[in-house]
């Protein structure tokens, strides 16, 4: 999140005091307000100690969903089950009708025709049956695919909506510059002028040292 603004200035000659663009950054960082950012940070902080005590009534990460064959059997079991549920009450008004008719008729119960009218109707409803039970798993594996393109789908929006106020945020402070970052600039114009000033004091030191060997030698030479 840091903008050094120290980073822009290059790196300049020796010298015991600040060079002129150093002082001007000083002077746009000592009047470079931070507050706003300081106190979104701050709330930032509390937000995120409330969250923190809070994480087990939220909603958590989606890390799979049932791909299972046992899922896939359900799902075939319940289209199947569905289709019961409508034929069922279906056959019986059927056999119902079937049976006042041919009473009508006159032919009784237990009677040849009788009972050849009932199985030509009992094997049109098992072949309904099964022609039922070879579709649901068809329709049935169709539905779990769509069920689970769902949950994936569902599962990964949860996902990234959780990070979606966190990217946000981070994304608004992203130019910012908050007082830690614009004491560090400072830090580092002031640390690099002290470097120059003690540099400049050992290299005085050092000439000093060697002009006067230099002295010394050349008063030693004279006697000789």
């Amino acid at each position: 999140m840091s903008k050094s603004i120290g980073k822009l200035l290059g790196a300049g000659s020796k010298g015991t005091s600040y060079y002129a663009a150093e002082n001007k950054v000083l002077d746009y960082l000592n009047d470079y307000d931070t507050s706003r950012v300081d106190n979104t940070l701050a709330n930032l902080e509390n937000s995120a100690l409330d969250l923190s005590g809070n994480l087990g009534s939220r909603p958590g990460y989606v890390y799979s969903v049932d791909g299972s064959d046992e899922a896939r059997q359900r799902m075939e079991n319940a289209v199947y089950q569905s289709f019961l549920d409508k034929a069922t009450p279906q056959f019986e008004r059927q056999t119902s009708d079937l049976q006042s008719s041919l009473l009508n008729q006159g032919l009784s119960v237990g009677s040849e025709a009788y009972q050849r009218a009932m199985s030509d109707l009992q094997d049109s409803q098992n072949q309904a049956l099964n022609q039922a039970a070879y579709q649901s798993v068809q329709l049935g594996q169709d539905a779990f695919s769509q069920s689970l393109n769902d949950s994936l789908k569902a599962g990964n929006f949860q996902n990234s909506a959780r990070q979606l106020p966190v990217n946000e945020i981070m994304q608004l402070l992203n130019n910012s510059v908050s007082g830690y970052d614009k004491a560090m600039d400072i830090y580092a114009i002031q640390n690099r002028a002290d470097n120059r000033v003690a540099q400049n004091k050992a290299d005085n030191q050092a000439a000093q040292y060697a002009a006067g060997n230099q002295f010394l030698f050349g008063a030693i030479s004279s006697l000789f």
